[in-house]
């Protein structure tokens, strides 16, 4: 499904996309970006990339990969156990394919 379609008849709330703040002698100090400038247009754009994030967005690829990796290395173990033992009683960790995401944030 395309981005188009997805957010289509979405509005969107640039306040913190077109905030931006610089240090002055040992002061942050926030100011508001143009969104007809050079530097607003590139921000804008960015917003609607895929390569910026919000709170909305899924954990970063490397995030996922390891949690995954821990996953299923348990219930591996677990398997190799019962199959070592068929008395032992396993216990699968079973998690929903958003976990990672719920973990992140």
């Amino acid at each position: 499904m395309s981005h188009t379609y997805r957010r289509r008849g979405q509005r969107h709330d640039y306040d913190w996309v077109l905030r931006d703040s610089r240090w002055i002698n040992g002061v942050l100090i926030p100011f508001w970006i143009d969104a007809r400038s050079k530097e607003g247009r590139r921000a804008l754009a960015r917003f609607h990339s895929d390569a910026c994030w919000t709170l909305g967005s899924t954990a970063p690829h490397w995030y996922r990969r390891v949690f995954d990796h821990r996953l299923r290395t348990l219930n591996v173990r677990q398997l190799r156990r019962w199959l070592d033992d068929p008395g032992y009683d396993p216990v699968f960790e079973v998690r929903h394919r958003h976990c990672a995401n719920w973990s992140w944030w």
